[in-house]
């Protein structure tokens, strides 16, 4: 039986629809059929909530990264294919953005963000 959407944002739904398959992030169109809406109008809908189809693909795959790059030995190439990015360079640009670091030296840390283990650290220290 189909499933309607139940949440009340929108994003929060599009963004289950994004998780849905560890092994694949879905498109607009794919997404926008499973929630029962047009593309026009899921669009409308998450510009009306501030957001956009493509910051929470850019949310997932982020997270996604970071958790592949941190618990799992795929290589940069095989997160790349498995985020959908047609070639590694542009996984490790984007990457590079939303956390500072290249992917190599994120796992290289033990899955630490650049100044996260610094401040962790300061914040737990005793005084």
């Amino acid at each position: 039986m189909p499933r309607k959407m139940i949440r009340a944002d929108v994003a929060g739904a599009v963004r289950d629809e994004l998780v849905r398959d560890p092994a694949a992030i879905p498109d607009l169109p794919r997404v926008a059929a499973a929630l029962f809406l047009s593309v026009r109008t899921l669009s409308r809908r998450l510009n009306a909530e501030g957001t956009s189809f493509r910051a929470l693909v850019d949310d997932v795959r982020r997270s996604r990264s970071e958790h592949l790059l941190g618990r799992t030995r795929m290589t940069t190439e095989q997160i790349a294919a498995r985020l959908g990015y047609a070639e590694s360079a542009l996984f490790i640009r984007a990457f590079r953005r939303w956390n500072g670091c290249p992917p190599q030296e994120f796992r290289s840390r033990g899955g630490q963000l650049p100044g996260r283990a610094s401040a962790l650290a300061r914040a737990v220290r005793p005084r």
